[in-house]
């Protein structure tokens, strides 16, 4: 009889178990792209691969994964038993000496667990040092009791749903030094400021926000995506040289002008991008009153305007492309639109534009916004106008 090791598992029958016959390596790099639950199943495959789950170096745990139809006979607390063995036993096994490179954590419950996951976060991080991409949904968790020594190989840490305060301010500004990407999505930010020497990337989307402000620092910082949802919270943004990208989205049905003073100022400190979109701005133009200088926009290449309140017979709009000499692409997406013609007072001449197009719905009045592109587009043969209904 041949040994376990050489059998067919799955195959065609045509020889030996070619993928058990693979290096390490290659083996560990398979079973990163599964979730821990399948990881760990593999090891009935055969004698080699009994043990390769305990030095995997990617872990997915996900109590979705639990959630499934082949537990349908399960009550919900034997279902949430059954995802706690797992993963304790799971991170208590772990080999000692294998490095771990990347943690993914899901957790959809609330309370119950809590305690639970905060402790396999804690664990993932405490042994091993070497760890670079960190990924933890969890409601109302929080990295309270992080290791003090987090983060000296961190180059991506994404949250979602989780409770942030200062310590967390404290541990991106100081701890997590080499820390390239930061994606925060739907937490309760309570802290004040983002501070990071080696930041390029941040997307912040905000939920429940128990204090007024966020400010952002990160010289080196190449993207930046906001997405608010509470008119309340405040972001001032300080100046980047190297951004290159940026997205401002607002989701609120509660702007104020304490929003549109906030807008101001974050366009005016994003002015070096190539690349900007904005959404759910408002009029940013009191009547009879001078609008506040925006700085020129040298670099700006392409520019999406989505949602945007452009009510006020482009008058926002016109000032702003005044600022924006070197636009080649400027996309208009459902946006709030004046009935009729356009006003045609001090009108921007865009003289690189090459590309618009006008992204509406059926009950969207775009003839003044026609009117206001052909004019700022005259004299500007190349320039392409496109009209795409949704």
């Amino acid at each position: 009889m041949e040994p376990c090791n050489k059998r067919i598992h799955g195959g065609n029958g045509s020889g030996d178990d070619r993928l058990s016959a693979l290096p390490d390596e290659l083996l560990h790099t398979i079973l990163s792209s599964l979730k821990a639950q399948q990881v760990v199943q593999t090891s009935v495959l055969s004698r080699r691969w009994r043990s390769l789950w305990r030095s995997v170096p990617c872990l997915d745990i996900d109590q979705v994964d639990f959630e499934s139809s082949q537990s349908e006979s399960l009550t919900p607390q034997q279902k949430l038993d059954k995802f706690k063995a797992f993963a304790y036993f799971l991170l208590s096994h772990r080999d000692a000496g294998s490095a771990l490179d990347t943690f993914q954590l899901r957790v959809d419950e609330t309370d119950p667990l809590h305690i639970h996951a905060g402790r396999w976060v804690r664990r993932a991080l405490s042994c091993c040092s070497s760890l670079r991409v960190l990924r933890v949904r969890g409601y109302g968790l929080s990295l309270l009791h992080a290791p003090l020594d987090l983060g000296p190989s961190l180059t991506r840490l994404h949250l979602s749903y989780m409770s942030l305060d200062e310590r967390f301010q404290e541990l991106i500004s100081s701890v997590c030094v080499v820390l390239e990407d930061l994606k925060l999505k739907r937490c309760d930010l309570c802290f004040d400021s983002i501070t990071s020497a080696s930041l390029e990337n941040l997307i912040v989307q905000t939920r429940k926000p128990d204090y007024g402000q966020l400010s952002i620092t990160a010289p080196r910082l190449t993207s930046l995506r906001l997405l608010i949802t509470n008119s309340s919270f405040e972001f001032s943004v300080n100046e980047m040289l190297s951004l290159v990208k940026a997205s401002i989205r607002y989701r609120s049905l509660d702007l104020d002008a304490t929003c549109e003073d906030t807008q101001r100022k974050l366009l005016s400190n994003v002015h070096n991008v190539m690349s900007l979109e904005l959404s759910g701005f408002l009029q940013m133009m009191v009547p009879d009153m001078k609008p506040v200088e925006f700085p020129i926009f040298k670099n700006l290449i392409n520019l999406l305007l989505d949602r945007c309140d452009l009510r006020d017979d482009f008058q926002l709009l016109r000032h702003f492309l005044c600022k924006c000499p070197n636009l080649e692409k400027l996309t208009v997406r459902c946006c709030w639109l004046p009935e009729g013609s356009a006003r045609k007072e001090g009108m921007a001449k865009l003289k690189k534009l090459k590309s618009t197009e006008i992204i509406y719905k059926d009950y969207h009045d775009i003839r003044g916004l026609v009117c206001f592109l052909l004019e700022i587009s005259d004299c500007v043969p190349k320039n392409s106008i496109t009209l795409t209904k949704v």
